[in-house]
């Protein structure tokens, strides 16, 4: 199996484990559906490596098992990374963060690595929504736009919460350890394909 199958094959795993369409990706991706559905149906073309370190640390896999280097889905020191560079902001705007998730010597010790990645894929995704809900689908193009992220943060604030109450508060109910099996098992159904 080539590295493009591979990909395709995991990349789809990701995508529909999470409940996500084609365009959903392409608009968290900043890329068109079409360039997104071509990775993983047609397999003609393939994400440059931002794109694929993108999409490692939006479902907290590693670029290795996306490229089928690796079967090992989660790694402590990669998920790690992301959550005290980007994720526990974040959600320090929102919620205070029980100790337990907030330390890292501790975290792993109270959170499943899957649990983790579910933490991290919905606090992005929704991050993102809220954004793209107060400055438009199209943000990213101006040159501007970190300015206007600063200028609108209490929107943006206020958009990301209700893009968490309106998952229903999963981020909340994952961290204060409420819920404690992964609402998207990728681990599990990656280790348990259906059968075609």
């Amino acid at each position: 199996m080539s590295v493009k199958d591979i990909f395709a094959e995991r990349f789809t795993l990701l995508r529909t484990v999470h409940h996500q369409t084609y365009r959903d990706l392409g608009n968290v991706l900043n890329l068109n559906a079409n360039t997104v559905t071509e990775w993983a149906v047609s397999r003609r073309n393939f994400p440059n490596p931002d794109k694929l370190v993108l999409i490692a640390n939006l479902y907290a896999v590693s670029v290795d098992w996306l490229l089928g280097r690796t079967n090992i889905l989660y790694n402590e020191e990669i998920m790690a990374s992301i959550e005290d560079s980007m994720i526990l902001n974040f959600l320090a705007s929102v919620y205070e963060i029980p100790v337990e998730y907030s330390n890292a010597s501790i975290r792993g010790k109270h959170y499943s690595l899957a649990i983790r990645a579910n933490i991290i894929t919905l606090t992005f995704t929704s991050q993102y929504s809220a954004v793209v809900q107060v400055l438009g689908k199209d943000f990213f193009k101006k040159d501007n736009f970190e300015s206007e992220i600063k200028s609108n943060s209490l929107k943006i604030r206020n958009a990301f919460i209700d893009k968490l109450v309106n998952q229903g508060n999963l981020v909340e109910k994952m961290l204060v350890r409420e819920t404690t099996k992964p609402v998207f098992d990728v681990e599990f159904e990656f280790r348990h394909p259906v059968k075609k």
